[in-house]
């Protein structure tokens, strides 16, 4: 099956007590299911918070992380999904105390 574009920019974290508000916006309408990865490590996004997808806009806000510290967070599309392999950027926020 042939897999569709899936363009990504404006990505924005919002600090908040032992969290981030993350919003992305999605050029194309196709992308519809997706997930946030987040980790220590640009090279080791292992968790994951489930995107809400409205309008091309993909938020989310992971919750439960250590304040200070810095969390680099990417967007990806769920297997399922007709962009599936696609990925944003890579942006990083630190959550307040």
């Amino acid at each position: 099956a042939a897999k569709l574009p899936c363009l990504c920019s404006n990505g924005a974290l919002t600090p908040g007590a032992s969290q981030l508000g993350v919003s992305l916006y999605l050029w194309e309408a196709t992308c519809v299911a997706g997930k946030f990865f987040y980790g220590t490590s640009k090279t080791a996004l292992i968790n994951s918070e489930d995107a809400v997808i409205v309008t091309q806009e993909a938020t989310a806000t992971i919750a439960g992380l250590t304040p200070g510290v810095k969390y680099f967070v990417q967007f990806r599309p769920d297997p399922a999904d007709p962009s599936e392999g696609a990925r944003s950027g890579i942006y990083f926020g630190r959550p307040t105390a």
